[in-house]
Order: C-alpha cells, then structure tokens, then sequence
C-alpha cells in the first residue's frame, strides 16, 4: 500500500517515492493533483521536482480554468462614525450564502506598507488584487497581492509619468485609474495597465495608457486613438473595471462601452443599449466568459451580453416592481430605488446580486427566487451609493518579482488562514 507523507500540518499527500505511485503516468498524477484544494496544491510543489513541474505547467493552468468563486470584495462603513465609510469587506462564497471572513483582510493588510481601504483597491483580476498608494504630487504606488499564497510585489514606479507629474501645474497626479490584466490558464505574468489625465483628449483624440509587465518588469507606454464623447472635465470613471480575454473594459460618463485591446493596442467606444433612457449608471461584469452590462429604465432591469462584433443581445428584462412587492421583507429595510440597482453578476450562473444597508440579495433569474445571502454585521453598513460587488477567485499562481519588504516566503502556518 502507499504510503503517506505528511506535508505541513492539515494536509498529507502520498509519498511520490512509493512503488505504486512511480508506476502512475503523468496524465492520471495531474488528474489526482487537480482534485486538491487551492493551498494543497501550492504546498505540494514542494514535494519533488516532478510534482512542481507538473503543478506549475499543467495543473495550476487547468485549475485557473475551471476556479470556483472565491467570494466578493465590497465597501461597509461603521454606523454612526463618519470617518470610517471606506472599509474593505470580503464574504467568502460557499455554494449557497456568503459569510464574513475578516482574515483575508487581515492577511492582506499584513503585506500591503500602508493603510488601507476600499478605495485603494482598484481591480481584482483571476485571483490578483491591485492596490494603489495614492501620493500627493507623485504618480501612484502599485501593488500586486495574491491573498491565497501571501505574496504582495510592489510595482516599480513609472520614471517618465513621474517626470510629467513634476511638470505639470501644481504637481498634478498624471494616472486616474488602473486595472490588471492576467490569464493564469495562459500564463504566470501579469500587467498593470495605467490610463493617463484626459486634459487633451479632445485636441488629439488619442488614449494615453502605461502597461508594466511582470515578464520584463518595466513600463512601456502607448498611444492609441479612440473617438468617443469624452470630455475634458470627465476624469471620473464608474468605480468597476473588467479584463477578459486581452481587453480592459470601462464605462464612460457619457453611457459609451470603452474597450481597450492591450494586445493588438487598438480602442473602441460602442454605445450602451438604451443610452438615451438611462438616467443611471449601470454595472459590467463577466458570467459565462461573457461580458454582461445591466442598467435600470423606469422599473426595469434589463441585462445585455456582449455578442460577435461588439453587438449587444438582450438575456433579461426583470421587473423590479414585482421583485420588490413581492417581498415585504424589502419595503421594510431598504427604499425601493436603492434595491433597484444591481451589484455583481454572478459568474458561473444566472444570478444577480443587490444589495442594501443590511444586506446582500441573490435573485436566481430562472427560478424567479430572491433569497438573502449575507447580513451585514450590525455595526456595519453597506452604503447606498456602494452599487458594486468585486468578484474574487483563489489563485494558486506564485507570484514572480521583487516582494515587498515587508512580506516573507508563504508558509504552510500562513496558508492556513486563507
């Protein structure tokens, strides 16, 4: 029989030195080590050269593939204090609820130099969070974090925009907003994508945008044109980003789909579905690798998919108003116009998630059922004007680059917390 070999304190992996498991061929050992949980199979690299190769170049892209959400990322504030409205809150997602976990937070303030809260966390992409320092007449600090493997790299600074940031009036900050771009299931390296101000946008028509690749590990900056409504006061972008399948996706003030290709460096504005009768922003998120865009008119929430050709097709029109009058629990807590806009998509169903003061909604579209899925601790609130849910996946990708200084080498102790 095999025998077991014991590999930090919760997990025991079989002994690849055994006469039975030698005999296993490659295919069948990656089946089995595709099976474990995220922190097994970051810890059994560990286990011989073998087993970390297998991991690294085959079981850590199919397991990206096929990753189960891990959970939601979202802003609460303490009741009755005004300076504490930013808080960064996660919900760990088990199948049918969501349940505070406080030690991803925890886990994560213990890598990042400075502190933070939810406005530092500008993306979350395929298991990676970035967050940003933001330093008065200076270009922002990046940071890469992977909660699951405790790794937080701190992005070299962009020596040119901190050159332009010293040049310009009264030490302007030259980048407004960033995201991540990372395809586990491709490769191990990721890039921050850093849009620059907009002041001239409507001179040159063209995007200004930096990308720092983890593979070269420097900045290279691009220009693009892009023709779009976008002016020259309009420097306030929709809180969400998303990145699928090589392009950032952004809303603009003026209710147009911004697409930019940071591979094949193109950009694209195509018009949102019923621009001219929304009077809300609305919220994009991936479901089904597809991205999805949902906004309210009157009482309606419908939901569009992005189809072939950047073509938008209608999947849902819901009527909020039968929604809501159907569950009495809802007049109770929340005002009819703050529960009408949705929060997350789900992204391996048809799920959509609202939220309010109190707490988080789940209405499975096909069945019609509205179900409460997480009740906000009661010195706490999610405010109003939160309208957005970022989706987290664990990712069992170690980071390559420098880390920050004050963040070690994950051990099995630490990986325990996550």
């Amino acid at each position: 029989m095999c025998s077991l070999g014991k590999l930090g304190s919760d997990s025991f992996i079989p002994d690849p030195n055994c006469c039975l498991w030698s005999k296993l061929c490659d295919d069948l050992v990656v089946e089995i080590l595709c099976r474990l949980p995220p922190k097994n199979l970051i810890t059994s690299k560990c286990v011989c050269k073998s087993w970390n190769r297998l991991i690294t170049d085959v079981c850590v892209p199919n397991f990206s593939k096929t990753a189960s959400l891990g959970g939601f990322f979202f802003r609460v504030g303490k009741r009755l204090a005004y300076r504490d409205r930013c808080i960064l809150h996660f919900v760990s997602y088990d199948g049918k609820c969501l349940s505070a976990n406080t030690t991803v937070v925890e886990s994560i303030s213990a890598l990042l130099p400075f502190k933070f809260n939810f406005k530092n966390l500008m993306h979350s992409c395929n298991g990676l969070l970035l967050f940003v320092d933001f330093a008065p007449g200076s270009v922002p600090q990046y940071y890469v974090c992977n909660p699951l493997t405790k790794q937080c790299i701190e992005i070299p600074r962009n020596i040119e925009c901190e050159r332009l940031a010293s040049e310009s009036d009264c030490g302007e900050q030259v980048q407004i907003f960033a995201a991540l771009a990372f395809d586990p299931w491709k490769s191990c390296h990721y890039k921050v994508v850093s849009f620059n101000n907009w002041r001239n946008y409507c001179l040159k028509k063209t995007v200004n945008f930096d990308v720092f690749s983890s593979d070269t590990g420097e900045w290279v900056s691009h220009t693009m044109p892009l023709d779009a409504p976008i002016y020259e006061y309009e420097l306030g972008w929709i809180r969400n980003v998303v990145y699928l399948n090589g392009v950032v996706y952004q809303i603009s003030g003026e209710k147009y789909l911004l697409q930019f290709d940071i591979n094949k460096l193109n950009a694209r504005a195509t018009e949102l579905p019923k621009r001219d009768a929304i009077d809300t922003f609305g919220l994009i998120g991936v479901s089904g690798n597809h991205l999805h865009y949902s906004s309210r008119v009157d009482s309606t929430l419908f939901v569009w998919f992005l189809g072939d050709h950047s073509r938008w097709v209608l999947k849902h029109s819901l009527s909020m108003d039968y929604i809501y009058d159907n569950r009495p629990f809802l007049a109770q807590c929340t005002p009819r116009d703050t529960f009408l806009r949705a929060w997350a998509f789900d992204p391996n169903s048809e799920a959509i998630y609202f939220g309010y003061v109190r707490a988080i909604l789940r209405y499975q579209v096909e069945s019609r059922v509205l179900e409460v899925v997480h009740t906000i601790e009661f010195d706490k609130n999610a405010p109003s004007s939160n309208y957005v849910m970022i989706p987290y996946f664990p990712c069992v990708v170690i980071l390559k680059g420098i880390p920050n200084s004050l963040q070690s080498r994950p051990t099995n102790h630490q990986l325990k917390d996550v």
